[in-house]
């Protein structure tokens, strides 16, 4: 996981604060569907290699930073899918970079979110693909291939495979389950666990997926009430970023005291907490 202001900083992407026409809702609605089909495609690709039997994994910044072959089968296929229907659109994906665009559209792409995970034979990682529209995230989609859960937002609607997704009627941090991201740097890593001890006494627990699209799914479903995730790129949280917010969550990037960006999402009460938290850190 690469610095973010190394690349594209997190902050940019703005969320939409005024109402929507009924034109930019309907544009935003198919950027959605767009995105839901690009992301459904990319989880094809990951399974696909997986039947094949012959994955092979490299390393990318260190040692614990994999890529394997199912990462970039998926970003091939997400990347050609938007292509096809969308060829003027810029795109920001993990495994390729920066591809430039004229249209003012921006795809933001995380093929396999979760590949350490996904390395070790677990069932938590997805394919991520989120969608700035001239600077605001408007809309984005997360499936799970190895469950088929998914769910995808823009245009004033969300909507999941189970259920229309909603955030958690919780406000209360005593009563919140939350997941936590970790920063890659080892000593940032030991800052944030000193943090953990604290969030322990006032939240009723928290967990650790290793994927911020999966933090983010379940907070948009309600299955946990926040998510601090600690140096986490753009393209980790963007099409997250969109499903909370539809669904009735909020989310905040801060700066903490030590320089670390962190991305807050969660119910509005809990968000509230959870900075209070975060930014001493």
């Amino acid at each position: 996981m690469t610095d973010p202001a190394s690349a594209e900083t997190p902050e940019s992407p703005e969320s939409p604060e005024s109402p929507e026409s009924p034109e930019t809702a309907t544009f935003h609605a198919d950027l959605r569907d767009l995105a839901l089909a690009a992301a459904q495609v990319g989880a094809h690709a990951i399974l696909r290699e997986l039947r094949r039997g012959d994955l092979r994994v490299e390393t990318k910044a260190h040692a614990a930073d994999f890529v394997t072959t199912a990462d970039q089968a998926a970003e091939v296929a997400v990347l050609g899918l938007i292509r096809s229907a969308r060829p003027d659109d810029a795109i920001l994906a993990e495994e390729s970079g920066s591809h430039a665009g004229t249209s003012g559209v921006r795809w933001l792409v995380d093929p396999l979110d979760g590949t350490m995970n996904f390395v070790h034979g677990r069932r938590d990682y997805a394919v991520s693909v989120g969608v700035e529209h001239e600077g605001s995230i408007v809309a984005g989609a997360i499936v799970r291939p190895a469950d088929g859960d998914w769910a995808a937002a823009g245009g004033g609607e969300a909507v999941a495979r189970d259920a229309t997704p909603r955030v958690s009627v919780a406000s209360d941090l005593t009563d919140s389950l939350v997941g936590i991201g970790l920063p890659s740097p080892m000593e940032q890593r030991v800052r944030v666990h000193g943090m953990l001890g604290e969030l322990m006494y006032r939240a009723r627990d928290y967990r650790r997926t290793g994927s911020s699209a999966c933090e983010m799914l379940s907070v948009a479903t309600g299955a946990q009430e926040g998510y601090l995730g600690f140096g986490v790129n753009i393209w980790d949280v963007a099409a997250g970023i969109a499903l909370v917010e539809e669904a009735g969550g909020t989310t905040q990037w801060l700066t903490t005291a030590s320089g670390i960006e962190v991305l807050v999402a969660g119910t509005p009460g809990v968000v509230d907490a959870l900075v209070e938290l975060a930014k001493v850190v």
